[in-house]
């Protein structure tokens, strides 16, 4: 074999290789509509941006991240809250959770449920009579009570929750 076929050969193996590793991955995260306006996979800037939000004008209610020393992979929690919020021109309290500044969740607290119920359903083209819709390609929207008795509508991301679910079931003490 000539030097010039050696080198073809091992440059179309190269490209071979290369090919194969960047092949379309399934477990890609894709990001869902969330409540309106948002979608999962915001990091806390965006979010911040699309509800024009700025910093001091919503509480942290959780924010838990290891120490430092930590050897495990990154894991961060953070969950906010913003009162006199709008969604969907219905006011009430907006809850969000970011798992590795990432938007997983939503919970808004309308003042009028009935209204807010219906605007969403208008809005993201969903009925909740059955008590929970699901938006493609992985939100899942519900009507719910929190521990003090509050209603609220939800939504998650059920693939970001599946993967915050595993990093806890592997690393979670």
């Amino acid at each position: 074999m000539t030097t010039r076929k050696q080198w073809l050969y091992c440059a179309t193996a190269l490209l071979l290789c290369f090919a194969a590793n960047c092949k379309h991955n399934d477990k890609e995260f894709k990001p869902s509509k969330l409540a309106p306006g948002l979608f999962s996979g915001q990091s806390l800037q965006t979010v911040e941006r699309k509800l024009d939000m700025m910093a001091g004008n919503f509480d942290v209610v959780v924010d838990r991240t290891p120490l430092p020393s930590d050897t495990r992979p990154p894991y961060r929690l953070l969950v906010i809250s913003k009162k006199n919020q709008q969604l969907a021109g219905q006011p009430g309290e907006l809850v969000l959770t970011l798992f590795n500044d990432r938007l997983m969740t939503a919970q808004f607290y309308p003042v009028d449920m009935v209204a807010a119920r219906a605007a969403m359903e208008a809005e993201q083209k969903i009925t909740l009579s059955g008590g929970d819709s699901y938006v493609q390609p992985s939100t899942r929207i519900w009507v719910g009570k929190d521990e003090n008795d509050r209603s609220y509508i939800g939504w998650i991301d059920k693939s970001l929750q599946a993967e915050q679910d595993a990093w806890v079931k592997q690393y979670g003490q």
